[in-house]
């Protein structure tokens, strides 16, 4: 059995009824993925590179990956926060980044960073970057690793252009009063709901079938 591993925050986490409709992007893999490919979900809502392992949620990963495992490592959205339990500098996170990457290097499996994907938050038609430079760092640590990146905020952003202001709301959980029954409306740029879990996973799995990774783990889409 192959494995995927996501180690990430609030955008990638398993979300169970409870949380509806809000859907962590790796619970819509199986819908690109072929049918001996297991997704295993350590991601937790608010975490940074920081607290997740200063959590001890990168240890109890490592007890489970294993030789062959694909790891996705996404984390940015929070690490930038005014907060000293989460807030990591831009050198920080790289280092973050860099021990979890080469811890699953040692274990024999196969990390992935992919960058934070785009929050929807427009300027005259154009999503702007709130990541505040945080992405830029971990493509320059892909490249002083030679492990691959996954440009999710470049990808995810274009996809929002594309369908624009209004479009783009069925992606997030912004929806009015009335859009489910007995749940309130929201008007959150951040979080996905089903339809957004379902773009990005496309979005991450035809990047991959692009760059020729693991390609034959992953259906056309």
């Amino acid at each position: 059995m192959r494995r995927i591993i996501a180690l990430g925050d609030s955008t990638l986490q398993f979300n169970d009824i409870t949380k509806y409709p809000q859907t962590g992007w790796p619970q819509a893999l199986p819908l690109v993925l072929r049918e001996n490919v297991e997704v295993i979900n350590f991601a937790k809502n608010g975490r940074s590179t920081k607290s997740f392992i200063a959590e001890g949620r990168f240890s109890e990963a490592s007890k489970v990956i294993g030789k062959g495992d694909l790891v996705l490592i996404e984390f940015g959205h929070n690490d930038y926060k005014d907060d000293p339990l989460r807030y990591s500098t831009k050198e920080e996170y790289k280092a973050n980044l860099a021990y979890m990457a080469k811890e699953v290097l040692a274990k024999g499996a196969n990390p992935i960073l992919l960058t934070s994907i785009s929050e929807r938050v427009f300027k005259d038609g154009i999503v702007i970057d709130t990541h505040h430079g945080y992405p830029l760092e971990m493509k320059k640590l892909a490249k002083e690793l030679n492990i691959p990146c996954i440009d999710l905020q470049s990808l995810t952003k274009d996809v929002l252009e594309k369908t624009g202001v209004e479009g783009s709301k069925r992606y997030f959980m912004y929806y009015g009063p009335d859009e489910y029954l007995g749940i309130p409306g929201k008007e959150d740029n951040t979080h996905l709901r089903y339809d957004g879990a379902v773009m990005v996973a496309k979005c991450f799995a035809g990047e991959m079938r692009k760059q020729n990774l693991y390609a034959e783990w992953f259906r056309e889409c």
